[in-house]
């Protein structure tokens, strides 16, 4: 069944995303832009006897959300395989799985819709806790992982050990121009997924609940340089649980998605969906995101302008030197009325330099920004 894809709505894009607003003027078409989704969710199968009834039915929710593919966690299916799932509304969809071979634990899938705007080959690493695939999704490449991490109480370290390094063997791009993003359950607390921080890997930010799972987390988006896509919008707390108990009184943030700066440019929503069924205690967690199909839509992204940094070797002049401990010491006095964090000392750094350092002359920097100095 030939698949045509949803048009892209430039009205609900994103407010916050200045790439959006600059595309809405320009287009009013959608011919250039194709609008889709994907999904993460830890489902948890049970029974071996039940569990073809129970893909079908993750599959029709799946449908119903209308998601390219969705990255599944906990499949408990044994050794690796795929099947093709038809539906009784006329689509079909391909569930690949990776398991152990004897137990039933852990185990990773995917279900990817069959339609033409999505092609993608067998998977290249097939591990019960990671699987790596290559798609393109109208002519965007993507290089897929999906992950299941070991818990932060029962796995050991050599055990998080082993998950990682496979991980980032799982990022190791396979060609040109392809775009990596991570789905998964990492079983990771932190504080940044509870709020808009726009965490990229880069920015320092307070984190006053990490746990070990949380800490290898982040230190895999700074190493890759990936933006943890939650942290990006702005969602009420109870909106962005991803795990609740039985009883419904903890509740974590445990599923992830990790993209580059350039796919994070390109979403416009992650959020929980609330009226899903998978009959598990995970929720799905939703992507959305409006990519261009050509090379003339690429070339219309508005590049973002360059912001000339502060020079730090003024700081050798004495005068400069006295400004900028002046500066400091007047950002520290108007924050001290609350308690000092960190996060709070760096954007105290920050304003001062800003405010009390010239900023650099560099002309290859100018030029290279198509700024160059007239003289």
């Amino acid at each position: 069944m030939v698949h045509q894809g949803s048009k892209c709505n430039f009205n609900k894009l994103n407010k916050d995303n200045k790439y959006f607003k600059d595309v809405n003027d320009m287009y009013k078409t959608n011919s250039l832009f194709f609008d889709w989704s994907f999904g993460s969710i830890n489902i948890r199968t049970g029974k071996e006897k039940s569990e073809g009834a129970r893909i079908y039915m993750i599959t029709k929710e799946i449908a119903r959300k209308k998601l390219l593919f969705c990255s599944l966690q906990e499949v408990r299916y044994r050794n690796n395989g795929h099947k093709v799932i038809s539906l009784d509304s006329g689509e079909s969809y391909v569930f690949l799985w990776s398991g152990r071979k004897k137990r039933r634990d852990a185990g990773v899938g995917l279900i990817i819709k069959l339609c033409n705007d999505i092609a993608f080959d067998d998977p290249d690493i097939e591990d019960p806790r990671l699987m790596a695939i290559n798609l393109t999704i109208n002519g965007l490449k993507i290089r897929l992982v999906n992950a299941y991490a070991p818990t932060n109480c029962d796995g050991s370290e050599q055990q998080k050990d082993l998950f990682y390094r496979l991980v980032k063997k799982g990022c190791m791009k396979q060609s040109k121009h392809q775009k990596l993003i991570i789905t998964g359950d990492f079983n990771a607390t932190t504080s940044t997924s509870l709020k808009q921080c726009y965490f990229d890997g880069n920015t320092l930010i307070d984190d006053e609940l990490c746990n070990d799972n949380g800490f290898r987390v982040k230190n895999l988006c700074r190493e890759f340089g990936l933006c943890m896509t939650q942290s990006y919008f702005n969602h009420p707390l109870e909106e962005r649980y991803t795990w609740f108990s039985g009883d419904n009184c903890t509740k974590k943030v445990l599923d992830y998605v990790l993209v580059e700066h350039y796919v994070q440019e390109l979403i416009k929503d992650c959020h929980v969906d609330k009226n899903s069924h998978f009959e598990s205690d995970h929720r799905l967690l939703i992507t959305d995101l409006c990519t261009p199909k050509t090379r003339k839509a690429r070339k219309k992204l508005k590049k973002k302008p360059h912001k000339t940094k502060p020079d730090i070797k003024a700081l050798q002049n004495c005068e400069i030197e006295k400004s900028f401990a002046t500066a400091v010491t007047q950002e520290l006095k108007d924050e001290s009325k609350s308690e000092l964090s960190n996060e709070k000392i760096v954007n105290c750094l920050l304003r001062a330099a800003d405010k009390a350092l010239p900023k650099k002359n560099n002309q290859l920097e100018e030029m290279k920004h198509g700024k160059m100095m007239k003289y």
